[in-house]
């Protein structure tokens, strides 16, 4: 039999932000209101595991040119095999660039732009004896602006390797990885990478569990501008590490992430980025919970000839009180820092200060079987 459920709730939400741009000159503070409403219905049996999780939110500001309809659809399954696991999953989102850019471009214009990301991947693994197997996976995401001052693009990356059980709590793994960039901007990049990994995930304990990918790709970037001066091509090398510690206690958790990768940018070309982020929640009373959550980042162009150094760093502090079972209240802080060093977009460095304040309706599961 399988087991159905239906989660939903309503979040009404007040917003200030004192540099909205997060940028050296041209400061705009903004306050306002977010309507939000999550649903997510999800689908369990004895072997697949399925989720459709969908929100639409609503905002409106005193800068007008900030308000946003937004909507997100994202769909999961997992599928058990007899030795082996399928996974996939879809997504659409639209969003605006008031959301979406910290850890991107870093660049909010004078009013929000519209983006739209679908997102489609899968991966699996199947274990061929008990402790050797094949695992494979890919991603792909189509982006797009609804403004020139950013680019769209499309990336797709994919892996493909072995997998060795070296103990009960311990996996091994080594696999060639390639990925794509294309841009749709007058000057036409295409960026094509290959490389290989090595890693492991381990359960150290019933609490603790550590995750590390370790690597490098080799990636080719052609430039097509049809200008009369054409811009050389470029071949780079990059590193890519990335690693999870998780520690779950009873009442906290701690989770440490950290990643050096190459990314997609709206900037119209591959990003090289080191990114650290610190999550700690713990659980203060039966209806009261606190979540610390630190991220900071540096990321320059994957080309040396492009200068677009940049370094970011953000600190969230949020409290939850539920004072009913159906209902509660949230409040969050936020400092943000970024320091730009790109000329033609407010070079130099820039923080924020932001607070919100929600109410929040959360009705009890409804579930079901047959």
């Amino acid at each position: 039999a399988a087991e159905y459920s239906a989660d939903y709730r309503v979040e009404a939400r007040y917003e200030y932000n004192d540099n909205v741009r997060l940028s050296p000159d041209n400061q705009i503070d903004t306050s306002g209101g977010k309507l939000i409403l999550p649903v997510t219905l999800t689908r369990r049996s004895e072997r697949l595991d399925a989720s459709l999780a969908g929100e639409l939110s609503s905002s409106k500001y005193n800068e007008s040119g900030y308000d946003s309809d937004n909507q997100n659809v994202q769909g999961n399954a997992t599928y058990q095999l007899e030795r082996g696991e399928l996974k996939g999953n879809a997504g659409y989102l639209r969003d605006s660039t008031l959301d979406s850019e910290f850890t991107d471009t870093g660049v909010v214009g004078l009013s929000a732009t519209r983006k739209e990301t679908a997102t489609v991947g899968g991966s699996g693994f199947h274990m061929f004896t008990e402790k050797n197997g094949l695992s494979a996976g890919g991603n792909y995401a189509d982006v797009q602006y609804q403004s020139p001052f950013y680019q769209d693009y499309t990336y797709a990356s994919g892996y493909g390797g072995w997998l060795h059980q070296w103990t009960e709590r311990t996996l091994l793994r080594l696999q060639a990885y390639a990925n794509n960039y294309e841009n749709d901007g007058q000057v036409k990049v295409s960026s094509d990478g290959l490389g290989a990994q090595a890693g492991f995930d381990s359960d150290l304990s019933e609490q603790l569990t550590l995750s590390m990918l370790v690597g490098w790709v080799s990636i080719d970037t052609n430039y097509s501008s049809g200008q009369p001066v054409p811009i050389d091509d470029a071949s780079d090398d990059a590193y890519l590490v990335t690693g999870s510690l998780k520690y779950e206690q009873e009442r906290y958790n701690l989770e440490a992430r950290v990643k050096s990768d190459t990314n997609p940018s709206g900037d119209g070309y591959l990003l090289k980025t080191d990114q650290l982020d610190v999550s700690y929640g713990y659980r203060l009373t039966e209806l009261s919970r606190a979540n610390l959550t630190v991220l900071a980042g540096r990321s320059s162009s994957l080309d040396s000839s492009i200068d677009n150094d940049r370094d970011y760093a953000r600190g969230v502090l949020r409290l939850d009180y539920r004072f009913s079972p159906n209902w509660y209240v949230a409040g969050s802080y936020t400092y943000s820092f970024q320091d730009q060093k790109r000329n033609n977009y407010d070079p130099g460095d820039a923080d924020s200060n932001s607070v919100y304040l929600s109410l929040i309706w959360q009705p009890d599961t409804h579930a079901w079987s047959r």
